[in-house]
């Protein structure tokens, strides 16, 4: 019969610390959260810019966060983080009301991707 070393004990400590490394998030949807938070601070960023925009030139603001950026309101442009590249906000301001709308593209499908209504002057 063979002994059971501490090599082997530490394999086996090792190999269970990964599983639950690896099983962990998906348990409390902890990445699922995460992207909520990004998209959403992605979106007040966007909001913030645009209100900058319609401050500055007077004037409604349709386009996208790619016009933002070049017209130095915004650093990058923005994505939803959920599905990955392509994933555009859908945004607009109108000058004359003051409204903003900055939405998700995934709204329907991730309720949570929404800007809170405290935030939306």
């Amino acid at each position: 019969m063979k002994k059971f070393n501490i090599y082997k004990l530490i394999s086996l400590i090792a190999i269970i610390v990964l599983f639950f490394i690896l099983i962990l998030p998906q348990t409390y949807n902890v990445n699922k959260k995460q992207k909520a938070e990004q998209c959403i601070k992605n979106m007040t960023t966007i909001h913030k810019a645009i209100r900058s925009y319609m401050n500055e030139r007077e004037e409604n603001f349709e386009g996208t966060a790619r016009d933002l950026m070049r017209m130095n309101y915004l650093k990058t442009t923005y994505e939803c983080p959920e599905n990955g590249v392509g994933d555009k906000y859908y945004m607009y301001g109108d000058f004359e009301t003051g409204e903003i709308v900055v939405t998700c593209p995934h709204e329907e499908k991730f309720v949570d991707h929404v800007l809170p209504e405290s935030f939306i002057e």
